[in-house]
């Protein structure tokens, strides 16, 4: 089996000569994303005169002493309390990279070159990717399963065109307002828009409720779980997301609501918003987070590469223990975790990989930065040690 450097070399070596297949290319951009210093190693090899100079180094050089050598400390390191992370392996490949890299440049024919195969053949039972999945549960009780239904008018209010559910724009009768109900299974999503032009992306494991036409006051919707919303401006009717206890108060922006444990998390991307709970109340600006949860409303600077990675169709870990991560793929794949005993959940992962591809391409980068096996079983994931 190749030592890890030397399988980020290979890929790194197919990158320059165009070469890569779809899982390689996922393992190099999750290698590049992980960290600022890898983007940095990964531009420097394309420099014609970098390779020129250190060729000439690497005739001088005992790689496998070498390797040898940064393998102990790395086997030191994992021993210790240290992070499952990146800062484990990527400064013992940074600094054998060049000398590997540049060997396997030297002594590998460039052209038709198939080097490594990343797609995992151990996982005989792939999981695809979170795919358009509701149900709609109307004011009367009649329900609709969205999944394999498009381009059709369900009610002469609502209809689906282009893989979303539209209402009917500004239709309004008076009388009290019939609420309907969007229900996201695990393994789905779904784009929903609503009848002031309000565009909703809703995660996996969630449900909104929301009213088939807004009146002429406050557009009210209740959201459990996660929810991205464009808001349609309307300076005379504020749009409030109500979640466990908070409301989110807003005229016309783009933010989050995680709302998926008892703490609720709203995100803001673009406008003003203000937070509120029973007791307190604060106002958001672009890139700042509020928290609610257990009496208390607090705020900070937001990661918004991390609170809007499902939104932008990525996974983000930054610092994610590994409870965390499974608890996401759990979702998103509609499988079932189990733990083997022995495994520390707090351990943490940095790095970022597609959403749209099968769980197998995710475990194998998982696998790769970390001291975890997976075993795809039926619709059960089991994570062990190595």
């Amino acid at each position: 089996m190749k030592s890890k450097p030397f399988v980020i070399a290979e890929i790194i070596k197919k990158s320059l000569v165009e070469e890569l297949t779809g899982d390689e290319m996922a393992m190099l951009e999750f290698w590049i994303n992980s960290k600022e210093e890898n983007k940095q190693l990964f531009d420097s090899f394309k420099k014609s005169h970098t390779i020129e100079e250190d060729l000439t180094i690497i005739n001088r050089i005992d790689l496998n002493q070498a390797w040898n050598t940064l393998e102990k400390k790395g086997k030191e390191l994992k021993n210790s309390n240290h992070d499952w992370n990146l800062k484990i392996w990527i400064p013992l490949i940074a600094s054998c990279f060049v000398l590997c890299f540049f060997f396997l440049y030297q002594n590998k024919t460039i052209h038709n070159s198939k080097i490594i195969a990343i797609q995992s053949t151990k996982h005989k039972n792939d999981v695809k990717p979170a795919s358009n999945d509701a149900v709609l549960i109307l004011d009367n009780g009649e329900s609709f399963d969205l999944s394999n239904r498009n381009n059709e008018q369900l009610t002469n209010n609502i209809k689906l065109r282009n893989d979303q559910l539209e209402y009917v724009k500004g239709k309004y009768e008076g009388g009290q307002p019939k609420y309907n109900t969007l229900v996201v299974p695990k393994g789905g999503y779904y784009k929903l828009e609503l009848s002031d032009g309000t565009k909703v992306w809703i995660n996996a494991m969630s449900r909104l409720k929301f009213p088939e036409s807004f009146g002429s006051g406050e557009r009210k919707v209740q959201l459990e779980g996660e929810a991205y919303f464009e808001v349609y401006k309307d300076a005379q009717r504020p749009f409030i997301v109500q979640a466990n206890g908070s409301d989110v108060k807003v005229l016309g922006t783009h933010f989050n609501v995680d709302a998926y444990n008892k703490k609720v998390r709203t995100t803001l991307e673009e406008g003003k918003v203000e937070v509120s709970t029973a007791d307190h109340a604060i106002i958001l600006q672009p890139g700042e987070f509020a928290e609610s949860g257990d009496g208390r409303l607090d705020k900070g600077i937001a990661d918004l590469n991390k609170d809007l990675a499902w939104h932008n169709n990525e996974f983000y870990f930054n610092k994610d223990n590994i409870q965390s991560i499974v608890d996401q793929l759990s979702n998103w794949y509609n499988i079932n975790p189990k733990f083997d005993q022995g495994i520390n959940r707090n351990k943490v992962i940095t790095g970022s990989i597609d959403r749209n591809v099968p769980l197998s391409q995710v475990l194998e980068m998982l696998e790769y930065v970390s001291d975890l096996q997976f075993k795809i079983d039926g619709n059960q994931l089991i994570i062990k040690n190595k």
